[in-house]
């Protein structure tokens, strides 16, 4: 009877060490499973993101006039994109749409504009990368279509879980991606956020873009190349544009939000990108504080949606803390059963007494009556 209760106990050791074993394994997968689910991109996100600063705009009729001095300094410039999340979209891939508009803050709304363009590129919800299906596109005119435009680096989001690594970031300007470099972790309103600084250029805009705009011919002396009296003053000279930039990005890293950003960029004529000619445009602007304190609302909220840490979890992760718990107490007691089980039992004493199997006849006394009567 005794076996058969020592089986038992070591057969249900066991079970309870195997139900440890299992439990402990599917705490450590279920947040491997889970976590790479929840770092997508929320179909439902927009965001506006508005830069503020100041910048050097070329005049034209000023110049086509022949001043001196053509350009407007110390403008206060105002920039604005709208990104927006819309079809097509899957489980994998969103596509945003960005409206960007630079304005002059010091003309009436609506008549300082700069330069505009809607942007569309679809990229994928967990590495922010572009997709090569849907092309991407930009129409950067109301009366034109937009055109197709592939490209091959980060945009208006860093990829979850962003790393002190460099990134390629693509400019739509230079119509090429370049490495945004990791300088260092700091923090912005309690939030620990990494800052990326990406610099490029000077850029031939028009081997970039192939647009005859970038590039212009004009007379030495419009250039300015020449004094009036030199006998080549009317000699046509043939220039393109350039463009350059020095972009700092400050992303909150495990939603890969970008929470600040300031760009300075340059656009000038010359015969190559060591020759400034004539500047056309140069600007420095970054986040306004509003903007920063949206975007950091943002990424503290998707930060928390995905965040693998208790208290900040999701439902899945408090479930692995919970299966960690259960396979713990299974171990222990399946362990302390087994050892208990292990035990050898201890044999029965020889008393001598009634069912003890003793030989009646090995009595002294018996063996003593016997010799007396003998």
């Amino acid at each position: 009877m005794a076996g058969r209760s020592g089986g038992a106990a070591r057969l249900a050791a066991s079970l309870l060490v195997g139900l440890a074993v299992f439990l402990l394994v599917v705490a450590v997968l279920l947040p491997l499973y889970t976590a790479p689910r929840l770092e997508r991109l929320p179909l439902g996100h927009e965001s506006t993101r508005i830069m503020e600063g100041s910048g050097t705009l070329l005049d034209a009729a000023r110049l086509a006039r022949g001043d001196e001095d053509p350009w407007e300094e110390d403008i206060a410039l105002r920039s604005q994109t709208r990104v927006t999340v819309e079809d097509p979209v899957s489980s994998e891939a969103a596509t945003l749409q960005a409206g960007y508009a630079l304005m002059r803050a010091d003309s009436t709304p609506g008549r300082g504009l700069v330069s505009a363009h809607i942007d569309r590129v679809t990229i994928d919800r967990h590495d922010a990368m572009p997709l090569a299906e849907p092309v991407a596109s930009l129409q950067i005119d109301r009366q034109s279509p937009a055109v197709q435009l592939p490209r091959d680096g980060l945009q208006y989001r860093f990829p979850y879980g962003a790393g002190p690594q460099s990134y390629p970031v693509y400019d739509l300007t230079a119509r090429e991606a370049s490495a945004a470099e990791f300088v260092a972790d700091t923090e912005l309103d309690g939030v620990t956020v990494r800052h990326y600084q990406q610099s490029l250029g000077p850029v031939d805009l028009f081997l970039a873009t192939r647009d005859q705009a970038n590039r212009v011919g004009m007379t030495r002396s419009a250039w300015g190349l020449v004094e009036e009296s030199a006998a080549d003053v009317g000699e046509i000279v043939f220039m393109n544009r350039y463009y350059t930039v020095l972009r700092d990005l400050w992303v909150e890293p495990v939603s890969g939000t970008i929470v600040d950003a300031r760009e300075q960029a340059s656009q000038f004529f010359g015969t190559g990108p060591a020759d400034q000619a004539l500047l056309v445009s140069e600007h420095d602007l970054a986040f306004t504080s509003a903007t920063t304190a949206t975007q950091l609302d943002a990424a503290r909220t998707e930060r928390d949606r995905v965040q693998l840490a208790i208290g900040a979890g999701p439902v899945s992760i408090h479930a692995s803390w919970i299966l960690v718990v259960l396979g713990l107490v299974s171990l222990a007691a399946g362990l302390a059963l087994g050892l208990r089980a292990s035990r050898p039992e201890e044999a029965p004493s020889d008393s001598g007494g009634p069912g003890s199997g003793a030989d009646p006849d090995d009595d002294p006394a018996v063996k003593l009556y016997t010799g007396a009567r003998g």
